[in-house]
């Protein structure tokens, strides 16, 4: 039995998770002329994506009044066309793993999880031991293949016996933003997942310090670790969600879980496009989703943010691709890999410009007559601050 201990179960909608609900978080919100207005959310039901959404679950108010569909010709836009999203699977090789039944074991493991999460987004895999940086495994493109082995992980040969655990996470955090940062993407939503088989014991990097790496990344945070396991807890790494395999028997049904959970993740963002009717002054737009359970009983929920509609004009087309403008982050290393579009790098700190910590986001609004959990931005991957 594998024992998944997920903060509300997904990664995206981790502050002020609503069970049973609907839940629409903004990401960021574009506007430009002569009328375009885009807005990048994410929309979980219950405690999963709501995948399958189309445009007429899509409600847009404007200071309170709802607007036509026809009127603003709202429209679904491939997220593709804003968005980058990426994961990278942290894989421990430290300590006794020199017998070939755990090596064999734990690649079998990491091919099933790319399976299923590279559907969705690429993947790339690096893997630690006691050596002082991660090593590259391989990078895998968004696709539908069945991963069967990998045989860097079969023939995975030590430098160090002893555990470089948390100089292995702030280097992966790195790792993961400099391959974002190779697309030409205005927002870039990362999910870091670490495999450990136990604690740091090498001690080049303090605990502190990896829990401050951590805790000033917006990437999303999975851990996959053994039960009982002394000196680790994958909670406190796997911020976004943690698997937890009752022995190593069982690893492969852990990663498994893992691999859909971040493969899924994905299909609950919509980049949903308008052309707005308001030709000047400051305008508090809502966007509220309505759908159903599996019982079919209708369940809302919605977000808002503000736009500016200064010299806004007619001529809109909702499917012009939108120019969000997010800061881009700091980042301090190349790409490591033997992908074309990424050159080796030395081994890279994880120093970046401190984002606001996840988790600080309002709890849903309170007198809301619709019923719907009206959200603030959060601080997340890619996020317009």
């Amino acid at each position: 039995m594998i024992r998944s201990l997920l903060v509300c179960s997904l990664a995206l909608f981790v502050p002020g998770c609503l069970l049973g609900g609907v839940r629409v978080e903004q990401i960021a919100t574009s506007t430009q002329k002569p009328a375009n207005v885009a807005v990048y959310v994410s929309v979980s039901k219950g405690d999963a994506p709501a995948t399958g959404l189309t445009e007429k679950d899509f409600h847009i108010l404007e200071d309170g009044t709802e607007l036509s569909p026809e009127q603003t010709t709202q429209a679904l836009l491939p997220r593709d066309e804003a968005a980058v999203h990426r994961a990278l699977l942290l894989v421990d090789m430290s300590g006794p793993v020199t017998e070939g039944d755990t090596r064999h074991q734990i690649a079998l493991a990491t091919a099933q999880f790319v399976t299923r999460a590279h559907l969705n987004e690429p993947v790339t895999v690096y893997a630690f031991d006691g050596g002082a940086s991660i090593r590259f495994i391989a990078d895998f493109q968004q696709g539908t293949d069945e991963i069967g082995a990998l045989p860097q992980l079969e023939s995975y040969s030590q430098t160090d016996s002893s555990s470089n655990l948390n100089s292995a996470i702030i280097e992966s955090l790195t790792q993961l933003d400099a391959r974002m940062m190779t697309t030409q993407k205005p927002l870039r939503i990362g999910s870091l997942i670490v495999f450990a088989r136990g604690p740091d014991l090498a001690g080049r990097v303090a605990d502190s310090k990896m829990i401050e790496a951590i805790d000033e990344s917006k990437d999303l945070l999975f851990a996959i670790s053994i039960k009982d396991v002394p000196g680790f807890r994958a909670n406190r790494v796997g911020r976004t969600g943690a698997f937890e395999a009752e022995s190593p028997v069982s690893l492969l049904h852990a990663f498994d879980e893992a691999g859909m959970t971040v493969g899924n993740l994905v299909t609950g963002y919509y980049l949903l496009s308008y052309c707005s009717p308001a030709r000047a002054g400051k305008r508090n737009v809502r966007v509220r989703v309505v759908t159903t359970d599996a019982e079919g009983k209708e369940m809302s929920g919605s977000t808002s943010t503000e736009i500016d509609a200064s010299g806004f004009t007619a001529g809109c087309d909702a499917t012009q691709k939108p120019r969000f403008v997010v800061p881009s982050p700091h980042v301090d290393a190349k790409p490591e890999s033997g992908s074309d579009d990424a050159k080796p790098a030395e081994p890279a700190s994880a120093t970046k410009e401190k984002p606001s910590k996840p988790g600080t986001k309002g709890a849903p609004a309170a007198g809301d007559d619709e019923g719907d959990a009206v959200v603030p931005p959060p601080a997340k991957p890619g996020y317009a601050q």
